[in-house]
């Protein structure tokens, strides 16, 4: 029961992941060129949102939390 569970999180996450990526992709491509720079200047390519969220680093560790 507990695998069945975090395979369904996995897959629901997987899922989530790449609904998101299309979002700021699709955002992205409806920018114009002067929003781009801004945009950029704002938000290096670098940085990511989810830097600062803490997430398990490997499978066993995700099995205990």
């Amino acid at each position: 029961e507990n695998q069945r569970l975090f395979n369904n999180a996995v897959i629901r996450v997987q899922h989530l992941h790449q609904l998101a990526a299309k979002m700021i992709n699709d955002f992205e491509d409806n920018l114009l060129p002067e929003e781009r720079r801004q945009l950029s200047k704002i938000f290096p390519l670098s940085f990511c949102n989810s830097d600062s969220i803490e997430a398990p680093t490997g499978k066993h560790e995700t099995k205990k939390k």
